[in-house]
């Protein structure tokens, strides 16, 4: 049961209201109500606090004093600094403008000064997050919802101790919604990536989309055509490209090659990982990464690939996303009128899911006020 909020218990950085939703509540693309990537969980260590806008909405990132991550609300409620701007010790994060103090739970515990006391119940807004498959997730919506059963399985995932490929990061101004629609979309890899994960043999194909519990899952068979890289390339092989999306927005890539006529056998280190989330509506943060854990004698591998990874996203997806969120300028993409291909099937089944998330969740607050 959603709790009712009473209309003068505004929470920080919520948007002037129109009727009974806000501004950014009505053109808002993404749900509350589901767990995003906050960071890689090695982004937090020691004393040191992360500020990232998640969901438009500025917060400080750190580890309490029992080591468990934590997120506040980035902006005290005294003179409205970002607590980012002070300091952390022992998990208690201190304002660096007036010296007020607050734990993870968001509670004021005083301040440092001599000549002034503050109101009782004095907090910060805090959020609910659960570090998973060496990532911290952050859940921003109705706190009641919060089920951590919910997060996406990133069983995948390298343990640490070995040579990995994981924990890249880019900043991509652009919708998530494009993001997710760019790695949904199998198609464009012989075209935007031809030369690097590309190249013309694989435009001959047979995709397939399913569902399974809620998972939204493509797969790309080609056989016969030319490895793009890897142990067989530029050879004659039957190679697969298969992705699988998890609400909101973490998304489960499998591939590999093998010589033509022999059987499709998944390679441990063949998986990879894209999760996306919205930073604001026109700008997003996007972690990646994949799987297999290697040995000193292997650690070319992850190495290779990382790199491969990060010049590919660089130097073709980011800049076509980019240029695609420019010349949408802000407009809606239905209301654009897309010509849509019978290769989308996918990702217009990912768009149509979190939009009815959207939609669940409005009706809730309406029926809420």
């Amino acid at each position: 049961m959603i709790a009712r909020r009473d209309a003068t218990q505004r929470r920080p950085f919520e948007m002037q209201r129109r009727g009974s939703l806000s501004i950014r509540e009505e053109r808002r693309s993404y749900p509350l109500n589901a767990w995003f990537m906050a960071c890689w969980a090695d982004e937090l260590a020691d004393d040191r606090m992360l500020a990232r806008t998640l969901l438009d909405r500025p917060l400080v990132l750190f580890r309490d004093a029992d080591g468990a991550p934590a997120a506040l609300d980035d902006m005290c409620p005294h003179r409205f600094a970002p607590l980012s701007r002070g300091r952390l010790s022992n998990g208690v994060v201190q304002c660096g403008y007036h010296g007020l103090r607050f734990d993870a739970s968001g509670a004021c515990l005083g301040n440092a000064s001599a000549y002034s006391s503050f109101p009782p119940g004095t907090r910060v807004g805090s959020h609910k997050v659960v570090e998973r498959h060496r990532v911290v997730w952050i859940w921003l919506g109705e706190e009641d919802l919060a089920d951590p059963g919910l997060i996406p399985p990133l069983t995948r995932m390298p343990e640490p101790g070995g040579h990995e490929n994981i924990g890249h990061y880019l900043h991509v101004h652009a919708n998530w919604l494009l993001e997710i629609d760019n790695i949904m979309d199998l198609t464009h890899v012989h075209y935007l990536h031809l030369g690097s994960l590309g190249n013309e043999s694989m435009r001959s194909g047979a995709m397939q989309v399913s569902e399974t519990d809620g998972a939204v899952r493509a797969e790309l068979v080609m056989p016969g055509t030319i490895c793009p890289f890897g142990p067989l390339e530029g050879q004659l092989c039957d190679q697969w490209n298969n992705v699988e999306w998890h609400a909101p927005a973490a998304m489960i890539l499998d591939f590999g090659a093998v010589p033509p006529g022999s059987p499709a056998i998944q390679d441990e280190g063949g998986y990879a990982f894209h999760i996306f989330t919205p930073e604001t509506e026109r700008t997003t943060h996007y972690f990646f990464g994949s799987s297999g854990s290697y040995s000193q004698e292997e650690a070319w591998m992850p190495q290779m690939i990382g790199e491969l990874q990060n010049r590919v996203f660089l130097e073709e997806d980011n800049p076509m996303m980019e240029a695609i969120e420019e010349r949408m300028a802000g407009r809606d993409f239905w209301e654009l009128k897309p010509a849509i291909l019978s290769s989308d099937a996918a990702a217009i089944r990912v768009r149509r899911k979190i939009a009815k998330l959207c939609r669940q969740e409005a009706k809730a607050r309406e029926q809420a006020t």
